[in-house]
């Protein structure tokens, strides 16, 4: 197993692997690669952004994770936006491997926070890995109501 830094040349291989994996259960999303690969290239993007990749002993890609710093007060805070393990792979030290690393290149990061769905293997893992529910803060959606127009 290898980790390294998340490289442009892996984007499209990341993007499938990112179709594949939400696609599986709990997820059961429908991305056509195209949209994960301009989400993947959206964080990429993001300044102070940071990601790894994940690789096995025959250096193929198994999983993949990006975020970015965000400043809070005086203190760093990574924000998680996307992990993901090819779903045959999981359980197998890839997730633990890449949330190792990114800690290792972002010392001093005072909290991390990420999305995810409760009571999901994702929450069981991240739990694993020290992350909790945040005590005081809740996820707000808006959704247009179904009689506004798309604007223009």
């Amino acid at each position: 197993m290898r980790v390294t830094d998340l490289p442009a040349e892996l984007l499209d291989e990341c993007a499938l692997l990112y179709v594949d994996t939400f696609a599986a259960p709990p997820w059961n999303e429908s991305w056509r690669p195209e949209d994960a690969r301009q989400r993947l290239v959206d964080f990429r993007r993001t300044p102070r952004a940071h990601g790894a990749a994940v690789l096995d002993d025959d250096d193929r890609l198994q999983g993949f994770a990006i975020g970015h710093l965000e400043r809070n007060q005086a203190a760093d805070h990574f924000c998680l936006q996307e992990m993901c393990v090819r779903p045959a792979s999981q359980r197998a030290g890839y997730g633990s491997a890449l949330l190792g690393a990114l800690e290792e290149r972002l010392p001093g990061v005072s909290h991390w926070y990420l999305l995810t769905a409760r009571d999901s293997p994702a929450a069981a893992f991240y739990a694993r890995h020290g992350f909790r529910p945040a005590g005081r803060m809740s996820v707000f959606v808006r959704t247009p109501p179904a009689s506004a127009s798309p604007p223009t």
